[in-house]
């Protein structure tokens, strides 16, 4: 998927109104008219034909600017046929204007025949009780119970999955990705391969590997062809931003359905019952969806060749076959698009490259037009009803309709697929999410270099697309802890070794899958109900209580904690008021009972990505262990375990990526803003709690010449070496954060910045001093900032009127149960 930025812009002046000229001035037939847009003389002395000649002069008048325009338009069209095509579709709007005649499409209508989900158009000002989650994360996922039989497939072994996969280039980047996929005799595979002459070698490689493949699988596995390639005469020279997206899409399902076999075949005979006899067409010569010559298949993915995936196959079947059979996974924004006239354009593509040629009215329910226009992403799942839908679709059909339009719109596969859902009967299938996971890089207008002048296209030149960032090693754990099957995208050249780590992981969770149905089977003949075998990187139990290390021989022992009533993650008591007194030396190495902590205070550490491994130690500390890729060990979620946020995630300021982001509590994500890695003394202190910047940003930082600070540790405020002066002014305040400063301000010197501040023998001042305080990020070099923490256990003990913790003997009982290891949640538990 790409995207055009949605940057500010001002309209065009209007022409300003001119005061009627006096009489002195008409007579004086020399002076020019003052204050009018053209430079032109006085008209009233010349009839109506030399009056129009002179406004429509290309020297002074109106055609002067149309030929400018036109003029640049033609810069990047060589060709006779593109300039024609260019100066037939600019004269529409020049011609409508001349004949007082409708711009294109400004009479469009047609009516949306979705039922099944209500319209929003004003996300600020929801319904009572309906809010933007609810809207967004549509689920289609029934009870089985609750619907007819053959909803859901029976067994997930018989499901078969079409892959359509668009290419360029690398044919064996394309070629493993289909081996990656592959499963026997149920998985079928459609490429198309962009018709420029640049990909000529890609396509001649992918079609001898095709022809391998096939011969094969029907010699040697007595099955059939699986593999095609959309024959090269009907391949689609696809550009950045073009509405031939699209159209390479539509093509290749065509091929799926074997639809290239009838359009050949329509134009060798006109008998249509012949057709209908022979080969399988309705009673006009129209071929079915299942014909002889169609893939069989349930669902259809579509992906790109720079797409790989990140489930096992097992896992990808499971997941799709978990839903109804006819679900489309789509992800759509869910609000209707209504973008200013002044952004919204009408495009033309030609000579490899898409030109604008001036406004193209927006379609809305609210402005009369029947439907509107949802932006989604063109990579999807799809059942294959809607497949059929959209490879042929019926005469009079929206689809049909609104081809038409969605030529003419910028980076139209993101505008084309949701919108077709969304408004037909289509959109009762939906399940909002198409598991792909990406990641997008800067807008082009900020790149460092040279501009891709193809993603620059809108009047305002900055005003600019992006494309999805190659993803690289650093951004493993990332991926394998998104939940989604597939990510993109992908280079073998900049990246060689991810897929192979990738496909490590897969395998792994291949094996799991299969050690995990033997175990229900097995369960299953013995009428056992016994909880699957943990695996060794899982933790379980009643979640973590995160202490200060400095503040354990405290009269108050801190911890990482969150106030009730926001989501600020603070330096907090880790007890109440009547347990510090009664705690056993070295009470952190054992184990804590949750009713003697004050609520708010508890967290699950998980899930973790795998690389690498985490030990809880003798002495309280996360123990971790380097991985093959990743230096800072396995990262994981942490996740407030008490109250209405339980479940939610701790967050870095959200994305913020300079040191000072205050730490709060949001909804759960998996971006690298909440992922976080424990410190084993190199890159982080020991003990310490902080989150890697991704390489992408990185870059774009050092491009900037922005300060670069790889890793953020958890601490506090004014409390270490660094200055931080630059901090707050590199972070914009929202209101909130403005008031308190000033209440801040008001109030006067922070604890820590009184001349008589507690100091703790090593010199430092005591970290009760920020009791309260909100913990920010801070560079992990920053000593006397960066926290250090224990991570003790908690257990649940029902004892009754006694107050009191358990003993030391009691705590290393209670460890020795639970393995000798933490006990760590790997439960999702949100609102």
């Amino acid at each position: 998927m790409e995207e055009i930025s949605a940057v500010a812009r001002t309209t065009p002046s209007s022409f300003t109104d001119t005061s009627r000229p006096t009489e002195d001035e008409e007579e004086d037939e020399d002076e020019e008219e003052i204050g009018t847009y053209l430079p032109l003389p006085n008209l009233s002395k010349l009839t109506p034909e030399e009056a129009a000649t002179t406004v429509l002069s290309t020297t002074h008048g109106i055609s002067m600017n149309l030929q400018q325009r036109l003029a640049k338009m033609f810069q990047k069209a060589k060709s006779h046929s593109c300039r024609a095509k260019i100066a037939e579709h600019f004269a529409l709007f020049v011609n409508g204007l001349a004949e007082e005649t409708k711009f294109p499409f400004e009479d469009f209508y047609y009516p949306n025949t979705c039922t099944a989900i209500p319209r929003y158009g004003d996300w600020e000002n929801l319904p009572e009780g309906v809010t933007v989650n609810q809207i967004q994360y549509r689920e289609y996922q029934p009870d089985k119970d609750e619907v007819p039989e053959g909803t859901y497939i029976d067994n997930v072994e018989d499901l078969k999955i079409c892959y359509v996969i668009l290419t360029h280039d690398a044919p064996e980047a394309t070629i493993r990705l289909i081996t990656s996929l592959y499963v026997e005799k149920v998985t079928n595979f459609v490429i198309h391969v962009d018709g420029k002459e640049k990909s000529g070698a890609t396509y001649d490689r992918l079609v001898e590997y095709a022809k391998e493949m096939n011969e094969y699988a029907i010699s040697a596995e007595g099955g059939e062809e699986y593999i095609r390639i959309v024959p090269r005469k009907k391949s689609v020279r696809v550009n950045w931003g073009g509405f031939t997206m699209v159209k390479a899409t539509l093509v290749a399902l065509n091929t799926a359905f074997g639809l290239d076999h009838y359009n050949d075949l329509r134009k060798q005979t006109k008998n249509v019952t012949k057709l209908a006899e022979e080969e399988g067409t309705d009673a006009k010569g129209r071929p079915l969806h299942d014909n002889p010559h169609a893939f069989k298949f349930h669902k259809l993915i579509h992906l790109a060749s720079t797409t790989y995936p990140l489930a096992s196959n097992t896992e990808i079947r499971n997941t799709i076959a978990s839903h109804p059979l006819d679900a489309n996974f789509l992800h759509i924004i869910l609000r209707p698009q209504n973008p200013t006239p002044s952004v919204w354009n009408y495009f033309v593509e030609c000579d490899d490259a898409v030109h604008r040629i001036y406004r193209l009215p927006i379609l809305n329910y609210e402005r009369g037009n029947g439907v509107d226009i949802y932006t989604s992403s063109q990579w999807f799942i799809i059942s294959r009803d809607f497949a059929w839908y959209l490879a042929d679709p019926p005469k009079e059909s929206f689809v049909d309709y609104y081809l038409e339009y969605i030529e003419h719109v910028v980076v139209a596969d993101e505008s084309f697929f949701g919108t077709v859902l969304r408004n037909t009967h289509f959109c009762a299938t939906l399940h909002n999410d198409n598991f792909l996971h990406l990641q997008f890089d800067r807008w082009e207008n900020e790149a460092a270099g040279q501009r891709d002048e193809r993603k620059c296209i809108m009047k305002n030149p900055d005003h600019c697309g992006r494309s999805p960032t190659t993803m690289t090693l650093d951004y493993l754990p990332t991926l394998e802890l998104s939940g989604d099957l597939f990510a993109r995208k992908f280079d073998d050249a900049v990246e060689p070794l991810i897929k192979d780590y990738i496909d490590k992981r897969r395998e792994k969770e291949e094996e799991r899958l299969k050690r995990e149905k033997e175990f229900m089977k097995d369960m299953e003949a013995e009428n056992k109900t016994e909880s699957l075998p943990l695996e060794e990187w899982e933790f379980q139990g009643e979640g973590v209580l995160i202490v200060a290390k400095e503040t354990v021989g405290d009269k108050e022992p801190l911890c990482l904690g969150m106030e009730k009533d926001n989501n600020k993650v603070l330096l907090r008591p880790c007890f109440r008021k009547e347990v510090p007194p009664t705690l056993s030396p070295n009470w952190e190495t054992g184990a804590v009972i949750i009713e003697e902590t004050i609520s708010y205070n508890r967290w699950d550490i998980g899930p973790c990505s795998s690389d690498g491994d985490l030990k809880r130690n003798e002495t309280g500390e996360l123990e971790m262990i380097p991985g093959e890729y990743s230096v800072t060990g396995p990262k994981c979620m942490l996740k407030i375990g008490d109250g209405a946020r339980a479940g939610r995630c701790l967050d870095v300021d959200s994305e913020r990526n300079q040191p000072g982001g205050l730490m709060h509590i949001y909804p759960c994500v998996t971006k690298w803003h909440q992922l976080f890695s424990f410190g084993n003394g190199t890159i982080a202190p020991r003990g310490a709690i902080h989150a890697s910047l991704p390489l992408h940003i990185v870059r774009q930082l050092e491009n900037k010449k922005k300060n670069v600070t790889a890793q953020l540790c958890l601490g506090v405020k004014g409390r270490g070496d660094a200055d931080e002066s630059s901090w707050d002014e590199d972070k914009g305040k929202n209101e909130e954060e403005e008031k308190e400063d000033n209440q801040d301000a008001e109030v006067g010197p922070h604890p820590w910045e009184q001349p008589d501040a507690d100091l703790y023998p090593n010199g430092r001042k005591s970290l009760q001093l920020w009791s309260g305080q909100q913990i920010q990020t801070t560079p992990c070099s920053n000593s006397g900032a960066v926290i250090e923490w224990y991570y003790v256990p908690f257990i649940i003990e029902d004892y009754g009127d006694e107050e009191g913790m358990i003993s030391d003997a009691d705590a290393s009982s209670s460890e020795k149960s639970s393995g000798n290891s933490a006990t760590m949640s790997e439960t999702d538990e949100e609102l």
